[in-house]
């Protein structure tokens, strides 16, 4: 029975791309924050790790690479089922955190700060990986770009007015969403293509359509924030929360945009 219920609802998901389901979601969830808390004390602290916009940036390729990759699985570029969710993103991690390890080491060496090596490795695994994409839909990228072009002229042009979005990084958390927002709201209501994820579509079905998208995510990200900045001390902690939403915003939007792009 229980072998039963694992290869159904999460070997199957994956070996099959089909995507999501209540029972993995939840589990993925989970391990997702005790995997945010795990490295943060076992890795970035004792490392002495400052997280901040410079961190940030210099983990933005590998966002970028992750993207890439699973578009090109996509694509049927690759066959493998380790370029599927959740596979890939313990793949991209262990690339990530060999980068980091090496960019640490050099940056001892050269006394060049760390942060540009591991920008610089990033973003040459995700160029090379970059090449082999074909576009062919640019309208689709007018399309979420300008929305996305739009949001960013809002949000910092009226972040300051409210001392919870004054910060960059706020900010940032909150536009991450919404790109992925408008990317999924082009790909579903104008491309037709099928969301994966479990709690969109039941958002979806409640309200009756993929304009809601913007608006839940606007609002769990100003509620996050608000918990974020009122409950936790640590800046070092609540920073590193908010690049793993960055990242995750970001790289869901970056998959749908290239999605959509190559086919």
């Amino acid at each position: 029975m229980f072998n039963e219920f694992i290869h159904t609802y999460f070997i199957e998901p994956v070996l099959n791309v089909s995507g999501y389901n209540p029972f993995n979601t939840l589990a993925y969830a989970l391990i997702l924050v005790a995997a945010i808390i795990v490295i943060y004390n076992i890795l970035l602290k004792p490392l002495k790790i400052k997280i901040d916009g410079k961190f940030a940036l210099s983990l933005f390729p590998f966002i970028l690479l992750g993207s890439i990759l699973r578009v090109l699985k996509d694509a049927d570029f690759f066959s493998s089922w380790i370029f599927v969710s959740p596979v890939i993103y313990i793949l991209l991690f262990s690339v990530t955190l060999g980068s980091l390890f090496l960019s640490l080491f050099l940056g001892r060496k050269t006394k060049i700060p760390y942060q540009n090596y591991l920008f610089s490795i990033g973003f040459v695994l995700a160029g090379i990986s970059f090449t082999q994409l074909r576009f062919i839909n640019f309208t689709a990228a007018a399309q979420i770009l300008g929305i996305d072009f739009v949001i960013f002229i809002l949000i910092f042009s009226f972040g300051n007015l409210t001392k919870l979005t004054k910060s960059l990084f706020n900010k940032m958390v909150i536009f991450s969403q919404l790109f992925d927002a408008s990317s999924t709201f082009v790909g579903v209501q104008i491309y037709h293509h099928a969301e994966q994820h479990v709690l969109p579509n039941l958002l979806f079905d409640l309200t009756g359509g993929v304009w809601s998208f913007f608006i839940v995510k606007f609002i769990v990200a100003v509620l996050l924030l608000y918990v974020l900045d009122s409950s936790i001390e640590d800046k070092n902690f609540k920073n590193w929360i908010k690049i793993i939403v960055i990242i995750l915003g970001f790289a869901l939007g970056a998959r749908d945009l290239f999605q959509i792009m190559i086919f």
